[in-house]
C-alpha cells in the first residue's frame, strides 16, 4: 500500500472493522473494500427496483417492455 491515510471513527467501529477482519482471515482495507463495492451494489440494486416501479406503472413503458420481450422471444 504506497499511499495512506487516517480516518476517525469510533472505537467501538474500530473494533467491530478488526474483529471481521480477524474473523475472514482479511486485511483492513480488503474487509473496507469490499464492504464499500457491497453498499454500491445494493444502491443499485435498490435503483434499478425503483426504475422497476415506474416502468410498470407507466402503460406506455410496459407496452415497450412487452414489445422488447416479444421481440427477444421471435
Amino acid at each position: 500500500m504506497s499511499d495512506s491515510t487516517t480516518v476517525r471513527v469510533r472505537t467501538s467501529t474500530r473494533d467491530a472493522l478488526n474483529a471481521l477482519s480477524a474473523e475472514r482471515n482479511e486485511p483492513v482495507e480488503a474487509v473496507i473494500s469490499e464492504g464499500i463495492a457491497l453498499l454500491r451494489r445494493e444502491q443499485w440494486r435498490r435503483q434499478a427496483e425503483i426504475d422497476a416501479r415506474a416502468a410498470a406503472a407507466d402503460p406506455a413503458d410496459r407496452a415497450e417492455i412487452a414489445s422488447v420481450l416479444r421481440d427477444l422471444a421471435g
